[in-house]
């Protein structure tokens, strides 16, 4: 099937791709990008729109596709849906040019799904900013976007949420300042929730009290936040009031992170935990459980067969 034969059907909405059409479009080169970008315009808002997460699913399948340049060029779709979900194709890229792109959405762009995408995807660039593998410029770049978005009153609090957690991968007394800062807006419970989500991305043993604290919390996705983030900080110390999560919780999103938590702190104690949780939790819980082991028992021995 050539290129041309799939951009045929492509602006033909009565046609439906093929997996095999849709996978001859991994890592074109930019002739046939440009008649793409060339055909894209014909195409209506929900064919390129099913485009886009049929790549994204296919993507995920297989590892060995690659469809960044397609997303790339869906970053400038005039349609937000269309720029957010390209922003959510590109989550495994990790070209530094994508930076000052994500960075412009950000602060930018007129649509609150395509900005807090953006702040979801600079989180993983500021990881990369904190193992030190960002040039100064580019760290620069992304630290100044990140704070002005997250301290920004007049920003949508949910992409301030997902601003602060991105920054939470980076440590610095300001930063740590500005979460703790954003956990005291007590009128704003997806601000206080990402202010946890980024003491957890902190891995910093100082955020442990307020995060148990929040495990008591009457809001589910603040008890998901803590329960998540106690794995991510990774002290045993959290292991009781997980195990009481994974059990007892009325939230299953709640009782999945406590799991998951546990299988991540892992350890002795958390492996009693999870198969307390196998008596007493309830039957669906048994296959994230029986991940969680396994997790432990591979940290344990990466060369055992597992369970």
């Amino acid at each position: 099937m050539t290129l041309d034969s799939a951009l045929d059907d492509l602006v033909d909405p009565t046609k439906r791709l093929s997996s095999t059409q849709l996978a001859g479009l991994t890592d074109i080169d930019s002739e046939a990008l440009q008649r793409l970008g060339d055909a894209w315009g014909s195409m209506p808002t929900d064919r390129r729109l099913r485009l886009i997460n049929d790549l994204i699913d296919l993507a995920e399948d297989n590892v060995d596709l690659n469809f960044d340049a397609i997303f790339k060029q869906a970053l400038q779709d005039e349609e937000a849906l269309l720029r957010a979900a390209a922003i959510r194709g590109l989550y495994e890229y990790e070209g530094r040019d994508l930076i000052r792109v994500l960075c412009r959405l950000l602060r930018e762009d007129p649509d609150v799904e395509v900005r807090r995408e953006a702040a979801v995807a600079l989180g993983r660039y500021a990881l990369a900013a904190e193992l030190g593998y960002l040039g100064p410029s580019d760290v620069a770049s992304l630290r100044e976007t990140l704070t002005e978005a997250a301290e920004d009153l007049d920003e949508d609090e949910r992409v301030r949420a997902r601003a602060i957690e991105a920054l939470g991968a980076i440590s610095d007394e300001e930063i740590e300042n500005l979460i703790e800062s954003i956990y005291q807006e007590e009128d704003s419970v997806w601000l206080k929730v990402g202010a946890v989500d980024a003491m957890g991305r902190s891995c910093n043993e100082v955020w442990l009290p307020t995060i148990l604290l929040e495990m008591g919390s009457p809001s589910p996705e603040m008890r998901h936040a803590a329960a998540f983030a106690a794995g991510e900080i990774g002290d045993e110390e959290a292991i009781p009031l997980l195990r009481r999560a994974a059990i007892e919780d009325p939230d299953r999103e709640v009782r999945l992170a406590a799991v998951r938590s546990l299988g991540e702190i892992g350890g002795q104690q958390a492996r009693v935990a999870l198969q307390g949780v196998l008596y007493e939790g309830e039957d669906s819980l048994r296959e994230p459980v029986a991940e969680a082991l396994a997790e432990i028992a591979f940290a344990d021995d990466p060369m055992s067969p597992g369970l």
